[in-house]
């Protein structure tokens, strides 16, 4: 076999290998199992906050008139993740009262990916893209995604002379 085949063989098999290796980690990152069109709202009391990645889990016991008392699980993102959110791990302790929005499991069973935390003082604790973008597409406060200053002044360090 002439070399540059060889290398071709060697080239194509080391790509296909790192395709491999990168795909248990899309599968893992997968939100498939939360039926993302639905949003559900759930009222209840913390059980148990683990703080911890690569994904925090929030439990919370939730009492509906009628039923027994059932325990929910809500994953979120990763610690770092949640603390560029704003999320403290001090801010939810067992014990608290929360409401908690959230798309649901599709099989039924009692676990959702969170979207949001409402805490008993007000503050509402958010999860991924929905907190950094309004539903416009726009930053809160009006900023143009682009990321220019208000009043389209080019982004601060841009280089002389510089576009919006």
């Amino acid at each position: 076999m002439n070399t540059l085949t060889t290398r071709c063989r060697e080239g194509g098999l080391a790509l296909w290998l790192a395709a491999m290796k990168s795909m248990p980690a899309a599968a893992h990152h997968s939100v498939a199992m939360f039926d993302q069109s639905k949003h559900a709202e759930f009222s209840g009391t913390v059980a148990k906050l683990l703080w911890a990645n690569p994904h925090v889990w929030l439990y919370v016991t939730v009492e509906r008139q009628g039923s027994a008392p059932e325990i929910w699980g809500f994953e979120a993102g990763g610690t770092n993740m949640l603390i560029r959110m704003g999320w403290n791990a001090a801010d939810v302790k067992q014990g608290d009262k929360i409401t908690v929005v959230g798309h649901p499991e599709r099989s039924g069973q009692h676990l959702a990916s969170l979207e949001e935390v409402r805490l008993s003082d007000g503050r509402v604790l958010k999860v991924g893209l929905p907190a950094v973008l309004s539903p416009g597409g726009a930053p809160p406060g009006g900023a143009p995604p682009s990321g220019a200053a208000p009043g389209g002044a080019p982004p601060a360090g841009s280089p002389p002379g510089a576009r919006p």
